[in-house]
């Protein structure tokens, strides 16, 4: 099976962000299967818009910057009601990129839709 343009979109720049704040060279490999897997679509007449990838990039990255501290171990230095703002806040973002995702679905006609269904990211 295929595996959907909004996935692939969305798993490169989950990658680049990594290879960017991590390690280039322990992600190198990974990011060029994307990369491939991006040209390969182009080259099926795919139009794979920048912007895409620049607002999952921007989304992705600031998810990232929310759960940083929390992933590190510091939601004691943090206290709860932080973390508590940052889960929300989360949510939230996360709601921007399924919406990225599905615009992605949408143009693209390659996978489905993403609905949270009773879940904490769901607008339900």
């Amino acid at each position: 099976m295929e595996m959907p343009l909004a996935e692939i979109v969305d798993r490169y720049t989950i990658l680049k962000l990594k290879s960017q704040r991590i390690d280039r060279d322990t992600f190198a490999k990974e990011l060029s299967v994307f990369e491939a897997a991006l040209l390969e679509f182009r080259d099926r007449g795919f139009d794979i818009k920048e912007e895409w990838i620049q607002a999952l990039l921007e989304t992705n990255g600031r998810i990232w910057d929310l759960e940083a501290d929390i992933r590190s171990g510091k939601e004691g230095k943090l206290g709860l009601e932080e973390v508590g703002r940052r889960a929300i806040a989360i949510r939230n973002i996360n709601n921007e990129r399924v919406a990225i995702k599905n615009r992605i679905a949408q143009h693209s006609g390659t996978g489905f839709l993403e609905k949270k269904v009773d879940h904490a990211s769901s607008d339900d």
